[in-house]
């Protein structure tokens, strides 16, 4: 997988973030070795930098790996479930309510719980209209 590539396949993209991870050990081994014993200014500077250049591509690594999961996850509909959250927000339950119980019962993540309740919220008011 090239640097600059796009992650097309999530088992590439672990497999990317991990030989990143070992090669920052690798580095971070030999600098303290090389700060230990052998004193090369050569070495700690080509180690340095390329270690500020890892840690730049390990920061990017997360976040791009981030945004392919939100938009590949798909909550599944529950009939049933959306019913009772139907029911907590006809009881004047506040969205915040919605949401934990959302979260608690789905194990979900609060963006993922908040777009679930919008959409519960979208599917009843498509059904009132009709």
């Amino acid at each position: 997988m090239g640097i600059f590539s796009n992650k097309i396949d999530s088992k590439k993209a672990n497999k990317y973030q991990t030989r990143l991870y070992s090669c920052f050990t690798i580095l971070v081994i030999v600098n303290v070795i090389n700060s230990w014993f052998l004193d090369w200014l050569w070495l700690y500077i080509t180690t340095s930098s390329v270690l500020v250049i890892l840690v730049v591509f390990l920061l990017k690594t997360p976040k791009r790996d981030l945004e392919e999961e939100w938009k590949h996850l798909e909550i599944e509909k529950d009939e049933a479930f959306e019913n009772r959250v139907n029911l907590m927000m006809m009881n004047d339950r506040s969205d915040v309510q919605a949401i934990k119980y959302i979260r608690k019962e789905k194990n979900l993540g609060l963006l993922h719980a908040k777009q679930y309740l919008d959409r519960i919220k979208e599917s009843k008011n498509n059904k009132s209209d009709l």
